[in-house]
């Protein structure tokens, strides 16, 4: 049974309600006030929205972390400029839900049912998501169409996580092979308990600080990072690295985040894997069959990854054979079965959907973003989808202001039936037209970018691949490490 939500009405005066107290959602300049109604889901997730009073355009945006309205935090100036122009905007938590992608779904459409027996039925739903709620966002737009009539996502693998984990596999399993092969890295088959995956996590960190404490590690290092398409910019203050400043490139792999976890871990987190193979009950990732000679000669970062190398006085091919001999690891095939129904694509969208990006994410490389275009074209869907590139680093690193602007992109769609210009310079004048409009937005200059030279994902999995994973010759259940290659 659904539980009764709660309400809270913030604004200028006092309003009837359970809970009231005054409250403006930005600066002097926007004023807005608005209603908080909260609840719980039967599964435990907590939901919240926030509607502008009385002013609601008949539009809700539902996000899998739209729970953040409820606070402590203030309002993002995103949501302040929602409010602002009339949209209420709310939605789920990642917990407990974690990585069931089609029960996020199912929630988001449990929170707008709740909206609407308060507020009426929505005229316009929009899927809104970065990160993880990249991947549910576009799950609204395959799974719901009778709900969701758009989308906008960020961040969030577009390839899908069979083709993430395969990726992140690849990556540690070069690492671990050429710089310490007795390393207590597992890699894959992780307990999914906080013991578990801190021990992996601590064995992750002693392998890249060992690595980074030679020059030959440093460029198995960068061997390891150019296999899973490290972009050569991806952290956050830090100017963009020359085209050959290699090594400028390579310091972004061991910048720290926070104590203890380096750029190249974070992109590397064992947090996320954990739960998915106990979610489909099995390793969900495999490398037998690769060829890492050609997966780097294809990943865009050759150049990087041979001066790297050079400077150290390494033979690259050497390394390249001892991959090529070495162990490979085999997924459980009913657990990829399961996995790639729940957390991949199959292109088949019925409402438009913007996905905006930044070119130096760790996470998610570009190249994910092209493997969900592919997807969705090959669907039949290309008019549906476009994509847009932001010149900043760090996952998720777009501005509110960027964001924003992709979002009136795609209202102009539903409104037009027809897509506004989407290139670079299009989005950066829109989003000028904007700031001058709404000045509470942060100083930034809109970084709206063309994006042409990206190297396609290295191996991508969607709806055409689902059913076909077939495990190496002499492989053993609940064995990882498999004597095929």
């Amino acid at each position: 049974m659904l539980s009764k939500p709660s309400i809270r009405k913030f604004g200028l005066k006092l309003l009837m309600a359970i809970f009231v107290i005054s409250f403006s959602t930005a600066s002097s300049f926007a004023l807005v006030p608005y209603d908080l109604i909260t609840g719980t889901l039967p599964d435990t997730t907590p939901w919240a929205v926030v509607k502008p009073v009385p002013n609601w355009n008949s539009t809700i945006i539902l996000d899998l972390d739209g729970n953040s309205v409820r606070g402590p935090a203030p309002l993002s100036a995103t949501v302040q400029w929602l409010l602002d122009h009339g949209y209420a905007y709310g939605g789920t938590t990642r917990s407990p839900v974690a990585y069931n992608f089609p029960q996020a779904v199912e929630n988001l459409v449990t929170v707008r049912t709740l909206f609407s027996e308060e507020y009426g039925v929505p005229s316009r739903t929009i899927a809104w998501g970065g990160s993880r709620g990249g991947f549910v966002g576009r799950l609204c737009m395959e799974l719901r169409p009778d709900v969701f009539d758009a989308g906008i996502v960020m961040a969030g693998g577009g390839g899908g996580e069979i083709a993430v984990l395969n990726s992140k596999l690849d990556s540690l399993f070069v690492l671990k092979t050429l710089v310490n092969p007795s390393s207590p890295l597992q890699i894959v088959g992780v307990p999914n308990n906080p013991a578990a995956t801190t021990t992996e996590n601590n064995a992750l960190i002693d392998l890249v600080n060992l690595a980074n404490s030679t020059p030959e590690g440093r460029a198995r290092l960068a061997l390891a990072a150019a296999v899973e398409q490290f972009a050569p910019w991806t952290f956050a203050g830090t100017p963009e690295p020359a085209a050959n400043d290699y090594d400028a490139q390579y310091a972004q792999l061991t910048f720290f985040l926070f104590p203890g976890t380096m750029n190249y871990v974070f992109a590397n987190p064992i947090v996320v894997r954990a739960p998915i193979e106990e979610l489909a009950g099995g390793v969900v990732s495999w490398n037998h069959g690769v060829n890492y000679t050609e997966l780097l000669a294809r990943s865009g970062r050759a150049d990087f990854v041979k001066a790297m190398y050079q400077e150290a006085g390494l033979d690259l091919k050497a390394d390249l054979r001892t991959l090529e001999k070495a162990p490979r690891i085999a997924a459980d095939p009913e657990a990829v079965a399961i996995a790639e129904k729940l957390m991949s694509y199959t292109g088949e969208i019925f409402g438009p959907i913007i996905n905006i990006d930044n070119i130096g994410d760790p996470v998610d490389p570009p190249s994910m973003k092209l493997a969900y275009r592919h997807t969705v074209n090959r669907a039949g869907n290309s008019k549906l989808f476009r994509l847009a590139w932001v010149h900043r680093p760090a996952h998720g690193g777009q501005s509110d202001l960027e964001r924003v602007t992709a979002f009136v992109t795609l209202i102009n769609r539903l409104d037009t039936g027809k897509w506004g210009d989407t290139s670079a310079a299009g989005m950066n004048a829109l989003a000028k037209q904007i700031s001058a409009e709404w000045p509470s937005f942060p100083a930034l200059t809109p970084l709206f970018m063309e994006n042409n030279g990206i190297s396609k994902l290295l191996r991508p999995w969607d709806v055409s691949d689902w059913d076909s994973y077939q495990p190496c010759t002499g492989y053993q259940p609940g064995k990882a490490f498999n004597s095929c290659r």
